[in-house]
């Protein structure tokens, strides 16, 4: 690299240190800006500042962090994978690491994502977090509280005394009594279970290397090893995406497929073919029949819109793409660091930081087989066995949000498609982006096989370019001149001879010095028994051919008189 390159790639390293070096110090990215815009999150579209009216925006003016209520407790109930330490080693040969602090970003990035994905199978886009006062630690009343209640009179509430879920849009007012009371009663038992699903699926990412976290730091790792790349090293966007491929892969039980983009493209067949948790069988495949499985798929693409930033013709379109109800959001996105890019609004991106360490919460599955295989005790199980406290590392309590114009070109992009119309609402999508990051086709293109293999009219063709016009021999020779280039040969010095004829041309009066013919001492030996080498001299006499027939082919452009 020369010296101005070296010079202009330090000063940049020294900016880029400088900048994050301000925002970690100032936070900058967290202070509200009260932009009036709408604000789109994960496919979702919330009222920007000023946009809500009535009690949701009282719940917003209570917040210290002064985001418009709609968005900020959607915000918070996104999961939020981090920096983790203390865990057990992760072990590569002789090494441990037990902690993944400036090396895992982009792991965690990608654990986020995988996670609100499958947060959205599982537990429903619609479901919020409580508010950040918690009842006491391991209660089951945890999963009880109404979200619209203060923190105040959410301690004081008896556990005996359940209050129904108001904030899932799903839910509606009743006018009696009696239908008031079976609704919420109805209500509580769903949250419960939406609930116990919302730990279980946690658990599948603690930091360990028991088979209860299918998706752990150990195993995200040694999946990425797999595919070329070290434990402690940072991962790229196209490793992010093949080690979560192949873990889903291992773990039918989280009810979804995986499909990964080739070159920037998103191929129906091989997303159909991700749907189904049993493999189509082969008709299917050949008549390219394929429908639609039995399972969701989460599509990802690793994309990169251009070299030191993203080209402004994009922006629009990466803003666009939070729109989509199939968005599960941007993993990357930084120099030298990954962050979890999850809505936007104007030219600012919202993001989760993984930036952060924070000590690993333990594992504890259930350890009797009713708490395994009892629904009602599972529900009891996953809400006494973790606390409010280290569920809550799991979630973002402060929003930040950044220019679109400080977003690094490389980037993993994702999205989540439950069935055919949501896929098929998904290629519309795609093909009204202002400008196009990635396409979708119906399957990739059948390139016709190619028989390197030779026959005698390939090689009649390979050397037919060398023939001349006035030649008188046939062109049939050339195939035994071609196969002396790629087998050995069987031939006789008789043989040989008969190509070392050549025809007379104007320049074969001028006295040339003859050149000695390069054979070994073992193909001269040959040659007198009867034998020939490998070159021998039929490979002479047929570079002699082609230098005759220079010779000739030079002497038809000489004008007359010259060369004589």
């Amino acid at each position: 690299m020369s010296t101005p390159a070296k010079a202009v790639k330090t000063a940049s390293s020294k900016s880029s240190f400088l900048d994050k070096a301000v925002r970690y110090l100032l936070d900058s990215d967290t202070t509200p800006d009260h932009c009036p815009d709408e604000i789109w999150l994960l496919g979702a579209r919330h009222p920007g500042w000023g946009g809500e009216s009535g009690d949701g925006d009282t719940q917003g003016q209570e917040s210290s962090h002064q985001w418009p209520s709609q968005f900020y407790s959607d915000f918070r109930s996104r999961i939020w994978c981090t920096y983790r330490k203390e865990f057990e080693p992760i072990r590569d040969g002789q090494r441990g690491w037990s902690s993944d602090a400036g090396w895992g970003c982009m792991v965690r990035t990608g654990q986020s994502l995988l996670a609100n994905a499958l947060l959205t199978i599982h537990v429903g886009r619609d479901w919020r977090r409580p508010p950040s006062a918690l009842p006491a630690p391991r209660s089951p009343s945890f999963f009880l509280p109404s979200p619209n209640a203060s923190p105040k009179n959410t301690h004081q509430r008896k556990h005996s005394t359940p209050s129904p879920v108001t904030t899932t849009p799903t839910f509606s007012p009743t006018t009696t009594s009696n239908s008031t009371a079976s609704s919420s009663q109805e209500d509580n038992t769903r949250s419960r279970t939406r609930q116990a699903a919302y730990v279980r699926l946690l658990t599948w990412f603690l930091d360990t290397p028991a088979p209860e976290a299918p998706f752990s730091v150990h195993r995200m790792v040694l999946a990425g090893k797999d595919l070329g790349t070290d434990v402690g090293t940072w991962f790229g966007p196209s490793i992010a995406a093949g080690a979560i491929k192949t873990l889903v892969q291992a773990f039918p039980t989280c009810g979804m497929g995986v499909s990964v983009a080739a070159d920037g493209v998103l191929y129906q067949s091989t997303v159909f073919e991700a749907s189904h948790t049993s493999p189509p069988s082969e008709s299917d495949s050949e008549t390219g029949s394929l429908s639609w499985g039995d399972r969701p798929v989460l599509l990802l693409l690793g994309l990169r819109l251009g070299l030191d930033g993203v080209n402004p013709i994009y922006h629009d379109t990466l803003k666009q793409l939070y729109t989509f109800p199939q968005s599960v959001g941007i993993a990357g996105g930084r120099p030298s660091s990954s962050y979890y890019f999850v809505g936007a609004q104007a030219e600012g991106l919202f993001y989760l930081d993984p930036h952060h360490s924070r000590p690993a919460v333990p594992v504890r599955p259930p350890s009797s087989k009713t708490e395994r295989d009892m629904d009602d005790a599972t529900e009891q199980y996953y809400a006494s066995a973790y606390t409010a406290a280290e569920l809550q590392t799991f979630h973002c309590e402060k929003v930040r949000k950044m220019p679109l114009s400080g977003l690094d070109p490389s980037m993993l992009v994702g999205f989540l498609c439950r069935d055919a119309e949501e896929w098929m609402d998904f290629r519309k999508r795609v093909a009204e982006l202002p400008r196009a990051v990635f396409s979708v086709q119906d399957e990739p293109p059948s390139w016709p096989s190619v028989d390197l293999g030779g026959d005698e009219e390939d090689d009649a063709l390979a050397l037919e370019s060398l023939a001349s016009s006035e030649d008188p021999r046939p062109t049939s020779a050339a195939p035994a001149a071609v196969a002396s280039a790629l087998a050995p040969l069987d031939t006789t010095v008789a043989s040989s001879a008969s190509l070392l004829e050549e025809p007379q041309s104007p320049l074969s009066l001028i006295e040339i010095p003859p050149k000695p013919l390069r054979v070994n001492s073992d193909d001269s030996v040959r040659s007198t028994n009867g034998k020939g080498g490998r070159l021998s001299f039929t490979m002479e006499g047929f570079r002699n051919r082609l230098r005759a027939f220079g010779r000739s082919r030079t002497s038809l452009a000489l004008p007359d008189g010259e060369g004589k």
